[in-house]
């Protein structure tokens, strides 16, 4: 009788959709500009439908706003994950000189 409790099952690797390197939904904040950009598309469909009662014109306007939204929103995180990175590697660089600093009054 085999020991199931041990035996590791091998799952299928999962691979993300990458851009020079990086997942596309690597950060909260790129998973949030999808979902706004999807409910964005659609809310702007439907009002636009609501005011033209044209299908095919609801439609051209809900994929733009889709692609509007999604891309200011998306530039948008993207900045922001730049600025974030380059803050924390300035507070890495002064805690490190300033341990360098304490290590050198001691010797």
């Amino acid at each position: 009788m085999e020991n199931f409790e041990n035996k590791e099952e091998e799952k299928p690797a999962v691979t993300s959709f990458t851009i020079f390197g990086e997942p596309v939904i690597k950060t909260r904040c790129q998973r949030n500009a999808l979902i706004s950009a999807i409910s964005g598309g659609i809310f702007t469909g439907l009002l636009s439908f609501l005011f033209t009662s044209n299908a095919q014109k609801s439609t051209n306007i809900g994929v733009f706003g889709f692609g509007v939204i999604g891309i200011i929103y998306s530039c948008y995180c993207a900045y922001d994950e730049i600025e974030t990175r380059k803050a924390v590697r300035a507070i890495r660089k002064a805690m490190y000189e300033a341990e360098l600093q304490k290590t050198a009054k001691k010797t």
